[in-house]
C-alpha cells in the first residue's frame, strides 16, 4: 500500500485543535448564490474532481506524538443537503473525516471550513475552482480568464506551503515582542445579552450596491474597510456599550492578507490581525472617532517591518525547543489552563474580515448572483461581522448568539439614513427559538 501523503499545520493553524472546544470551534462559510437550482449529482462529480487538483483540501486532521498534521484522506466528501443549523461543529463523523463541508438548498451553494484547513482567501480560491469545474459539469463552457485555478493548472507545490514559515527571519529570543503575539493584557468589553441556549447562531445579511458605497466612502477619506469597521464598532457602542457600568475597551479583530506583500501563493492560512482597540469610557463618541481607530490600526499594522516582526514572534513559539519536544499531550494540558484564563478574559469584542472582491470571471456572471461570507461567534465572542463584494453587490453578514439584534438594527437603520439602498435577509433563528 502506497504511503499516504502528509502536510504539517501551517503556523496559524497549529492553534485551532488546542482552542477547540465542545461548543466551539473556529468555522468559516462561504455561500453562493446562483441564477439556477444546483444539481446535486453533476456537484458531487464536480467536488470528486476538484478535490484531486487541491491535495491540501484532500485532507484528515490526525495525532501525532509531538503536533497535529493533516494526512491525505481518500474517503468521498459527500454533498449534503444545507442544515438550518449555521455552522454546525465539523467532526469526522458528519465530514467523512475531511476539514469542510460542501451543501446545497435550491439554488444555493454553502460551503464551511474548519479554520485549520486555510483561511478565507485560500478557500474562495478552491470554490472558485469548483463552481467552474461545476459549471462545466451542467454543460456551460465558461472562460476562467486567468481569473482561477482550474483543473488544468499544474499543481504548484507554493500552494501548500507554509508561508510563516518560509518568511521566517530568526531573532532572538530576549528580542520577542510578547505583546505582539498576544495583544493588549486588558480585557475587550463583550457585547451583553442572553444568548441562544443551543448550538444554533442568528445570522443577517445586508445587500448594497459596492459602487455607492465606495463612492460615498471616498468622498470622505476613507476605505469601506474603515468606514464599515468603525460603523460596527459605534454600533455597538450606541446600542450596548453606553448603557454598562465601568465599560471595557471594544477592542475588533481585523484579519490582513499577507500574501500579496509576500507574493505567496499559498491557500493555507496566510493572515495576521490588526488589533483596533476603542475606549469607550467617554459617553458623547462619533463615529468619525471609531473610524480613525480603525484606519489608525490598519495603517501601523500594514507595514513590512512590524509583519516582519510579528511573523518571527509567531514562529519562534513554534520553534522554542521546549515546545518542539514537548508530547502532544502536554501541550493539550498547557492550552486548556491558557484557555480557561482567556475565556475569563476575553481579548476582543468581535472579529470584523473584509475579504474585499470575489474576482469572479466576467463570464460567470449571468449564473452567479452574489456571495456570502460568514464567521463563526463563541459564547466568549458572540458577535462577528463580514463582508465580500461580488461584482457590484457588496454583502455584509452578522454572526450571532445572542437573541436581540440591536447591534445589527443600529447598523443597517444608519446606512439606510444615508440613502442607501438595502436588501435584508434572515435566517429568523432568533423567532424560531421563540416559538420552542
Amino acid at each position: 500500500m502506497a504511503q499516504k501523503k502528509w502536510f504539517r499545520l501551517d503556523n496559524s493553524a497549529k492553534l485551532y485543535p488546542f482552542i477547540t472546544t465542545k461548543d466551539t470551534q473556529n468555522l468559516f462559510r462561504f455561500t453562493v448564490d446562483l441564477t439556477e437550482n444546483i444539481d446535486p449529482q453533476k456537484l458531487q462529480t464536480a467536488l470528486n474532481m476538484t478535490l484531486k487538483r487541491f491535495p491540501s483540501f484532500a485532507v484528515r486532521l490526525r495525532r501525532g506524538v509531538f503536533w497535529y498534521y493533516l494526512e491525505e484522506n481518500t474517503k468521498q466528501l459527500n454533498v449534503q443537503p444545507e442544515s438550518d443549523i449555521i455552522m454546525e461543529k465539523i467532526t469526522p463523523h458528519n465530514c467523512n473525516d475531511f476539514c469542510f463541508r460542501v451543501m446545497y438548498y435550491h439554488n444555493r451553494l454553502t460551503l464551511e471550513f474548519f479554520h485549520i484547513l486555510c483561511d478565507g482567501s485560500g478557500a474562495l480560491q478552491f470554490i472558485k475552482s469548483l463552481l467552474h469545474t461545476y459549471f462545466k459539469q451542467t454543460g456551460l463552457d465558461l472562460d476562467a480568464e486567468d481569473k482561477i485555478i482550474t483543473l488544468d493548472t499544474p499543481i504548484d507545490e507554493k500552494e501548500y506551503e507554509d508561508s510563516f514559515a518560509a518568511c521566517y527571519k530568526p531573532v532572538k529570543l530576549k528580542d520577542i515582542d510578547i505583546g505582539t503575539l498576544t495583544g493588549s493584557k486588558s480585557q475587550a468589553f463583550t457585547v451583553p445579552g442572553e444568548q441562544f441556549d443551543h448550538l444554533g447562531k442568528g445570522a443577517i445579511t445586508a445587500d448594497f450596491d459596492a459602487q455607492e458605497v465606495l463612492a460615498y466612502c471616498k468622498s470622505n477619506g476613507y476605505t469601506v474597510t474603515h468606514f464599515l469597521g468603525g460603523l460596527f464598532m459605534y454600533s455597538v457602542y450606541m446600542t450596548k456599550g453606553k448603557f454598562v457600568k465601568n465599560p471595557k475597551d471594544i477592542t475588533l479583530f481585523i484579519p490582513m492578507n499577507l500574501r500579496k506583500l509576500y507574493k505567496s501563493k499559498t491557500l493555507r492560512n496566510f493572515t495576521l490581525f490588526s488589533r483596533a482597540r476603542a475606549n469607550i469610557k467617554n459617553n458623547d463618541l462619533s463615529l468619525e472617532y471609531f473610524i480613525k481607530i480603525i484606519q489608525d490600526s490598519i495603517e501601523s499594522c500594514y507595514n513590512k517591518e512590524y509583519l516582519d516582526n510579528n511573523i518571527s514572534t509567531t514562529m519562534k513559539g513554534e520553534k522554542f525547543w521546549i515546545m518542539r519536544i514537548l508530547p502532544l499531550w502536554i501541550k493539550h494540558l498547557i492550552f486548556a489552563i491558557s484557555n480557561e484564563k482567556t475565556l475569563k478574559k476575553p481579548t476582543k469584542t468581535a472579529t470584523f474580515s473584509n475579504v474585499g472582491v470575489a474576482d469572479l470571471p466576467k463570464s460567470f456572471e449571468p449564473y452567479v448572483k452574489k456571495i456570502t461570507f460568514m464567521l463563526h461567534a463563541c459564547p466568549s465572542v458572540p458577535i462577528s461581522f463580514t463582508a465580500i463584494t461580488t461584482y457590484n453587490t457588496l454583502t455584509i453578514a452578522f454572526v450571532r448568539l445572542l437573541k436581540d439584534t440591536k447591534v445589527e438594527q443600529f447598523f443597517i437603520k444608519y446606512l439606510a439614513d444615508l440613502g442607501f439602498n438595502i436588501k435584508i435577509s434572515s435566517n429568523y433563528w432568533e423567532v424560531d427559538n421563540a416559538l420552542q
